[in-house]
């Protein structure tokens, strides 16, 4: 949108630091660097954790000297109060922002709750943003829901075509609006708090959120404004100067690797287009419904007639095309993309958006831009064609060169070596660092042997005895437990068993796409509860970033390793990182992921120095030589291993926590 807004200064490019700090000029750093700032003066609590100075310092250190870290503590050691204390020290001393990046959005609020903490003890400006779609009032207003897929088509045209009063009240409310925007920047609000003051003055909550970030002295984002590109030009205004004069801290970096991959692989099946085809017939798209159809036949010719996973990108896009030149492809991404006629019929008649073609169209234009890449495959499976990106390390590199400096963190990052490697940062540029301090915990680890989630020796009689072990473990605590699996296909197998055994103890669930509104209410049932089994996916939503303090868990249970399946995709990666040069790829790729989000898990209750907690350990291949390697020191340091029981786990948990 060209013009200022209020609450958006003219000639701030989004290059210069933040006013508050710009105000102290050359004299004022000066003295504060001869009085030295203290590390306290930008921490949370009266007192520091052993190993949160030293780790506030190195933090401090790196950011002074515009390196990378990579810095492991933990879980439970204080680590984001620390981070946020050398990096808002620093930023302070030499003019720059901080970019705070977290995998989802309970984690981004959790470090919200940090920072708000902070702004009762100091001045501190401070900002988060979530999508669109978490924020758009005139949705809400609807009747029709809107996808999160299709939704920044549907907020493009309602903005673009002046649809949308909240939008177009942001130029009309004048000081109202600057001074809505200070103090949510002042006194950061939590989400629905946001959306109240939004509602209030009746503007979108999304943008006084935007522009309370452009005024912040750190702003707090999930990964996907990172590392995709439209996202990011929301917090760079595409500047490369804007950048240079930023920290950026990424938290959780043990899944990027995942992260990148998994959303830069995009999926075309014959249901998706078939699904199309029948919206093109419902929204008077007749003329893109022929197109559709030769697509469809050529997916299901590719997937039942070639035997190779491996496709070529340059004849697949030639059969689409058939004939026609290259102007008639872009034409045609243009097309499904836009679906202007399209959009005005689902408004006015209240339809829903056409939300399979649009897929269709993103899938074609990503295959046509990766044309001539050669880290973009085409691959097949028995039902989809994929297109993957098989080097992350070219992202994650184009979106982090130019920060200031850079701050990755986690509680599971080892072997470090392999992941700078395996993420694509210069050695030459990165400091490793390791708080060797632990929580004054008292940890006792099961690992029991007896069981596996091993494919192929998965049957009702595995699920059936890995059940017996978790009631054993439920009636032997004194308050609740998490468990831990590695999917959700075999969670749907394993609780029909748990609450036939044990009906007498409730058991919550983390099902499959679980709103966010819904998977709140379940954590806050569970910390309601005294007893209770909390049964969620290594990886997912409450194994990371969601901390059950206190007496809330007492023992957490790790049910196999989330190694992930064979498919076109992994082989894709496999194959390419073995033709780049001798490296470790199945651990690179398999066994460190899963390995993480097991540790991940693992430490979800131990949180608060003098915790005493259980951690059980059910497959026997964590008791293997190369997983054991890998295993933190905190789980092995009392670590029993054997073929248990029900009664012998009954006993040993009893006489711990006696």
């Amino acid at each position: 949108m060209s013009g200022s807004r209020e609450g958006e200064r003219d000639d701030d490019d989004g290059s210069n630091p933040p006013s508050r700090w710009r105000e102290e000029g050359n004299s004022g750093l000066a003295a504060r660097r001869a009085i030295g700032t203290r590390l306290e003066d930008f921490f949370a609590y009266d007192s520091f954790r052993p190993g949160q100075r030293e780790l506030a310092q190195r933090v401090y250190q790196t950011c002074k000297d515009r390196r990378y870290l990579v810095a492991e503590a933990m879980s439970g050691l204080g680590k984001t109060a620390a981070v946020l204390c050398g990096t808002l020290l620093a930023a302070r001393e030499e003019n720059l922002r901080v970019l705070y990046a977290c995998r989802t959005k309970r984690e981004v609020t959790r470090v919200v709750e940090e920072l708000s903490l902070l702004q009762t003890r100091r001045t501190l400006r401070a900002g988060y943003l979530f999508s669109k779609h978490d924020y758009c009032l005139l949705m809400r207003r609807s009747s029709r829901p809107v996808p999160p897929e299709s939704f920044k088509w549907y907020c493009n045209f309602n903005v673009s075509n002046n649809l949308c009063s909240y939008f177009l009240n942001l130029s009309l409310l004048g000081e109202e609006l600057t001074d809505a925007v200070k103090e949510t920047s002042s006194h950061v609000p939590i989400h629905s708090k946001l959306l109240e003051r939004g509602e209030k003055l009746h503007v979108c909550p999304y943008e006084l959120g935007r522009l309370a970030t452009l005024q912040a002295d750190i702003t707090v984002i999930p990964y996907q404004y990172l590392f995709e590109e439209g996202a990011r030009s929301v917090l760079t205004r595409e500047s490369s100067t804007n950048a240079s004069r930023t920290i950026l801290v990424i938290d959780e970096a043990h899944n990027l690797r995942d992260f990148l991959r998994n959303s830069m692989t995009f999926t075309m099946t014959p249901e998706l287009l078939g699904h199309a085809i029948a919206e093109t017939r419902t929204f008077g798209l007749e003329r893109l419904t022929g197109s559709l159809q030769r697509l469809e036949g050529l997916v299901g010719k590719t997937l039942s007639g070639t035997k190779s996973w491996y496709l070529q990108k340059s004849s697949f896009i030639d059969e689409i095309r058939e004939g026609h030149d290259e102007a008639w492809l872009a034409n045609l991404i243009f097309e499904l993309t836009a679906c202007a006629g399209a959009a005005w019929y689902s408004v006015a008649a209240g339809k829903q958006l056409p939300l399979h073609v649009l897929k269709v169209g993103t899938f074609l234009g990503d295959l046509l831009a990766s044309r001539d890449s050669e880290t973009v495959i085409l691959a097949k499976s028995e039902d989809s064609i994929l297109l993957v990106d098989v080097d992350p390390t070219k992202r994650f590199t184009s979106a982090t060169k130019d920060f200031h400096s850079v701050v990755l963190l986690s509680a599971t990052i080892s072997p470090c070596n392999l992941f700078i490697k395996s993420i694509g940062i210069e050695e030459s540029r990165a400091t490793v660092y390791r708080v060797e301090e632990n929580l004054p915990i008292s940890v006792r680890t099961v690992l029991d042997t007896g069981v596996t989630t091993r494919y192929r020796l998965r049957n009702q009689e595995m699920y059936q005895k890995i059940a017996r072990k978790i009631v054993a473990i439920a009636n032997s605590v004194r308050g609740s437990i998490g468990v831990f699996v590695p999917s959700y296909a075999l969670l749907e197998s394993l609780v029909p068993e748990l609450t036939a055994r044990a009906p007498e103890i409730e058991t919550m669930v983390e099902r499959r796409g679980l709103s966010n509104q819904d998977a709140s209410q379940l954590i806050d049932d569970f910390k309601s509860k005294r007893r209770s089994v909390l049964v969620g996916v290594q990886g997912g939503r409450f194994s990371e970033g969601e901390d059950f303090k206190g007496d809330l868990m007492d023992a957490s249970v790790i049910v196999g390793l989330s190694l992930p399946p064979p498919s076109p995709a992994l082989y894709a990666e496999y194959s390419y990182l073995k033709r780049s040069g001798p490296n470790d790829s199945y651990v690179t790729i398999s066994l460190l992921p899963a390995l993480r989000k097991a540790f991940q898990a693992a430490g979800r209750h131990l949180r608060n120095p003098g915790k005493r907690g259980m951690v059980f350990l059910l497959d026997s291949r964590f008791a293997s030589p190369a997983v054991l390697e890998l295993t933190p020191s905190w789980l092995t340091q009392d670590m029993v291993t054997g073929d248990y029981g029900d009664e012998e786990i009954e006993r040993m948990t009893r006489e711990f926590f006696s």
